[in-house]
């Protein structure tokens, strides 16, 4: 069986591919490539999925073997407190035991090399490299007992130096003096005790979701799309709250709903967080966005006078530019985000303080704050599409429909294509582009495609759909 990393990690289903021997063998595998670079501290974590407590073991078990120390959280930690605390206290890197957003039947290997970032590519092909000559009789293991007793294992709280961080770069006091009333839905994943704890300080009135854990996430995924936090966007509407926000299952991606009950994409949040971090906290610098990103922040940063650095899909890409360029903000419209001057790793929870942060500054609802957005920018519609097919050869075959795009696209005119990440053109109607991605690890397509007016938008679709019959 072949162990890949995808954008984010390993990830396979429980007792499948996921079992207790691959687990050890991608640890092993993990603790020669820290060695290999002279690393000898690492952080291990884990979600709130079934039996993560075991295989955090296991991984411990195996990096103490090779005389690597682990420093274990006792309870569920978020991917970017991991991140955080790998800089923080200047570890070699760190493993999370997650799935992330995935449904309850996976569970996942994440690694964060020394600089906190997600592994990029020449780090997880060197570590897949490695998956690939081992045997399982060359993987070392130690008890516990043992590790703890030669000073290789610690068992420690990253929480405070965390929140202490955080209240650094979000202004509480002006968050505090909205008296905002706010739902946050944790969908019983790794932001209990963080996103709820620090929202029941700041705000006036708070009403708490699924903030137990629950390795079924209540029989679905854990992931705040439009879709799973339609109930609550119900009850905004209906009860007079002022946003609503939410976390995936290991609080790297973020949900969020207006006060009059719309939930607002990834793309948008994104675009209004940077006009909020230039025009409201005065910060400098460039945006960086995936290909498959909206150009909304593009608008942002070209009325600041700053400019826009593109990556390919995966915040690995984006990590860069928030390390080496300081970019004011980093984002993908999957629900990624993070800033400059913080960790270089998706946050869902500073996203979410942020929208509060925002609307606290702005002293405005959140629909106003977007209204006056789209009045001085512009109008942004996308979407995305999964074409979630039976075999790769129907994958390829589709594929290769969408390379003849021009075949079927009557009333858009393709100006110009590229192959950044995928297959992305560009028409003749100003801001209107369609990415196609094809997945490496399984047989789906994704379509992402924007337009700056209604007509466009549609015609977009229609494109999508007639080609895709």
């Amino acid at each position: 069986m072949k162990i890949r990393f995808g954008t984010s990690g390993w990830r396979a289903i429980i007792s499948d591919e996921f079992t207790f021997k691959n687990v050890r063998i991608v640890s092993q595998a993990i603790a020669d490539y820290v060695k290999k670079t002279n690393g000898k501290r690492l952080i291990v974590a884990r979600d709130t999925r079934f039996m993560t407590e075991r295989y955090a073991r296991l991984v411990a078990e195996v990096l103490t073997a090779n005389g690597i120390k682990v420093f274990m959280p006792e309870n569920p930690t978020p991917t970017p407190v991991v991140s955080f605390t790998i800089r923080h206290h200047r570890l070699d890197g760190g493993i999370n035991i997650t799935a992330s957003h995935n449904p309850p039947e996976y569970c996942g290997i994440k690694f964060n090399p020394a600089d906190g970032s997600p592994a990029p590519p020449e780090v997880t092909q060197q570590i897949e490299s490695i998956i690939a000559s081992l045997e399982e009789s060359k993987v070392s293991t130690m008890s516990l007992v043992e590790a703890n007793r030669k000073d290789l294992l610690e068992i420690f709280d990253p929480k405070p130096d965390y929140l202490n961080a955080l209240a650094k770069i979000i202004d509480f006091d002006t968050i505090k003096k909205a008296k905002l009333k706010v739902i946050v839905d944790l969908m019983y994943g790794t932001a209990i005790g963080y996103l709820d704890e620090l929202c029941s300080k700041l705000v006036a009135d708070i009403d708490v979701f699924h903030n137990y854990r629950d390795p079924y996430f209540g029989g679905d995924r854990p992931e705040p799309d439009e879709e799973r936090l339609a109930l609550l966007a119900n009850r905004v509407k209906s009860k007079g709250w002022d946003v609503v926000l939410a976390v995936d299952g290991d609080a790297d991606r973020f949900g969020i709903v207006d006060d009059e009950g719309r939930y607002v994409k990834a793309n948008e949040v994104i675009a209004l967080l940077a006009h909020h971090l230039y025009k409201n906290k005065n910060m400098k610098g460039p945006v960086a966005r995936t290909v498959a990103t909206s150009h909304a922040v593009d608008e942002v940063a070209k009325a600041f006078g700053e400019k826009v650095v593109e990556t390919p899909v995966g915040f690995k890409f984006l990590a860069s530019v928030l390390l080496n360029d300081k970019a004011v903000i980093a984002g993908e419209e999957s629900g990624g985000l993070s800033i400059a001057n913080h960790v270089p790793e998706k946050d869902g929870i500073l996203a979410c303080l942020l929208i509060l942060e925002m609307i606290a500054r702005e002293g405005k609802p959140l629909s106003q704050i977007r209204k006056e957005f789209r009045e001085q920018y512009g109008n942004f519609l996308n979407s995305r599409v999964d074409f979630e097919l039976s075999s790769d050869e129907e994958k390829n075959k589709l594929f290769e429909k969408f390379e003849n795009l021009e075949q079927y696209s009557e009333d858009l005119k393709v100006t110009s294509s590229d192959r950044v990440d995928g297959l992305r053109y560009f028409f003749d109607k100003p801001g209107s582009w369609l990415l196609v991605r094809v997945s490496g690890t399984e047989p789906v397509i994704r379509v992402y495609f924007e337009a700056k007016d209604e007509p466009t938008y549609q015609k977009l679709n229609m494109l999508v759909r007639k080609i895709s019959r």
